[in-house]
């Protein structure tokens, strides 16, 4: 009885192998259960049967064409599309040597396993495939261009700007993707999976763009304020500061020197510079004068402020100062009053001068100035004085005459002593006994103006007639007594 047990055992373990072998031996000719080919199920089909399958396919073939905001078909009839025996029987039997038999009893208890189609050679009308791409939605919608990711600007600096994936098509990788899904019967084909976009160059992670946001960032971290008095503080603004910069190919910044000085001559210089614009003087008269021309006022030294700009950028520290200036003012309030509340005034027309001290008149005198022809006269306009000194000797065509108080504020123009006029001054000594340009002032007069006076102090000449009462009322100081 135990040997005829273990011989019904061998048997049935033998009939199950066989039947096992015998069915992996099936399927190295047929397909497995559970499986479908090309869409359509394929349980059992052999060589022939998975021809026809692919064939089928491939008369009634679409294929789904996916944008990012659009969605359209392609069928394989608008491109003549079909298979070739050789083809069609290559991929099947591709598809019947990848299955793996020995596992066919798993199969069973699977359902809708789609086999992946190898490459075939799909005949196709390529004209019409041209055609037909040039037709497609995702080609003539209105694309959306891409975009290089690139850097932007910030109150608080540079930073990476990120990229703008458009809709534009590659048409020629489009038909290449199209090409590709035709061989191998793909339903679905995704133009941003496959690449058919138009993408950007320069991405985010991009290690040269990076580069650049950290070198910018190593100067645009700088805050450079400039104290502009009583007008207040005005901080540089990093639209501004960036256009300072350079970046070249290889992400190096450097300072483009050009764009600093126009910096310093167009947003500093046009708006704080006020040398040679015209002045409003509240006269000792009582009345205002419209004072034209003269070198007083501000005015920025714009290659100087380029090369500050630079030395900040470099030290890596923010800074609050002055514009580098050429020449000052008193004040930056109202440009036609910049000169502030002392100064120097010479009315050429009444001949006598004012010294102004914090708005109070402390000295005043009569003067003779440039005699009245073209070449001599004493030129209007707000001045400063250039500098002082004392024992000069005053020299020009024709003429060397010592003094002894020297505060010139007009190159060789400026005032002085002048005791060769022995006390003769005002009147109307001036039109045809001027000075060469120069107002001459009384010795004892001229020497109480050296005292007041410095370097850059406010020279406002003009040329305005008055009334006699009204200079009556002004002129207090020194006039001349005797018959002019």
């Amino acid at each position: 009885m135990k040997h005829k047990g273990l011989l019904i055992t061998v048997l049935v373990v033998t009939a199950i192998a066989a039947i096992y072998a015998g069915t992996a031996f099936y399927y190295t000719s047929h397909v497995m259960p559970g499986s479908r080919i090309a869409g359509e199920k394929a349980d059992g089909k052999d060589l022939d049967g998975i021809v026809d399958i692919l064939k089928d396919s491939s008369s009634s073939y679409s294929l789904d064409i996916k944008g990012d905001n659009t969605d359209d078909v392609l069928y394989g009839k608008d491109v003549s599309l079909s298979l070739d025996d050789s083809s069609a029987k290559a991929a099947a039997q591709k598809i019947l040597d990848s299955q793996k038999v020995g596992s066919w009893p798993e199969a069973f208890f699977r359902k809708n396993t789609d086999v992946e189609v190898p490459s075939m050679s799909a005949n196709f009308d390529k004209a019409a495939l041209e055609s037909a791409v040039d037709g497609l939605s995702a080609v003539t919608s209105e694309p959306v261009k891409s975009e290089n990711a690139t850097y932007e600007i910030t109150d608080e600096g540079a930073k990476v700007k990120k990229e703008i994936y458009g809709t534009e098509i590659d048409r020629d990788a489009l038909i290449k993707s199209i090409e590709k899904a035709l061989t191998s019967l793909d339903e679905t084909l995704d133009l941003r999976e496959s690449g058919d976009y138009i993408e950007p160059e320069i991405k985010s992670d991009n290690a040269q763009l990076k580069k650049t946001v950290k070198n910018l960032n190593k100067y645009l971290k700088v805050d450079i304020t400039y104290d502009m008095g009583d007008k207040g503080k005005v901080k540089v603004a990093k639209e501004d500061q960036v256009k300072w910069l350079k970046v070249d190919k290889n992400g190096k910044v450097t300072f483009d020197d050009d764009a600093i000085y126009k910096y310093a001559q167009m947003t500093l210089g046009y708006k704080y510079n006020t040398m040679g614009l015209p002045r409003k003087l509240k006269t000792q008269y009582g009345k205002t004068a419209t004072v034209k021309g003269g070198n007083y006022g501000w005015w920025i030294n714009y290659a100087g402020e380029r090369d500050q700009i630079k030395a900040d950028l470099k030290a890596g520290k923010d800074v609050t100062r002055e514009p580098v200036y050429h020449y000052k003012a008193a004040n930056h309030g109202d440009y036609a009053h910049d000169y502030g509340n002392s100064y120097a005034e010479v009315n050429i027309a009444t001949q006598h001068m004012f010294l102004v001290i914090n708005g109070k008149k402390v000295l005043d005198s009569d003067v003779v100035t440039g005699k009245d022809v073209p070449d001599r006269r004493t030129p209007t306009g707000t001045y400063r004085i250039t500098y002082k000194t004392k024992d000069a000797t005053l020299k020009g065509q024709g003429y060397a005459s010592p003094v002894s108080w020297w505060m010139p504020f007009n190159g060789n123009i400026g005032f002085h002593d002048a005791p060769w006029r022995h006390g003769r001054f005002g009147g109307e000594i001036y039109k045809t006994a001027g000075s060469h340009g120069c107002v001459n002032m009384p010795p004892e007069m001229a020497k109480k103006l050296y005292k007041y006076v410095e370097t850059g102090f406010p020279v406002i000449v003009y040329d305005q007639q008055e009334t006699d009462k009204a200079r009556e009322k002004a002129e207090t100081g020194w006039k001349y007594k005797g018959d002019n």
